[in-house]
């Protein structure tokens, strides 16, 4: 699958579950799209973050399992 279509139905997933979440109303289709690739790019700058973020070799959940005790 192209980076592009698994974007999209990534996104159509969401948007399909925020729809689900407001009790399937009609018309509302634009509405949940656009907030799913709202959501879906914030999911994806965090993802590339978190990525970026690790250069010790160690995870950040590691990281900070290790800071709490």
């Amino acid at each position: 699958m192209k980076q592009d279509d698994k974007t999209q139905h990534e996104i159509r997933k969401i948007a399909y579950q925020l729809w689900i979440k407001d009790g399937q109303p009609e018309g509302r289709d634009r509405e949940h799209w656009e907030a799913a690739k709202e959501i879906w790019a914030f999911r994806s700058h965090n993802h590339v973050l978190d990525d970026s973020d690790d250069t010790s070799g160690t995870t950040k959940r590691s990281r900070q399992a290790s800071n709490a005790a």
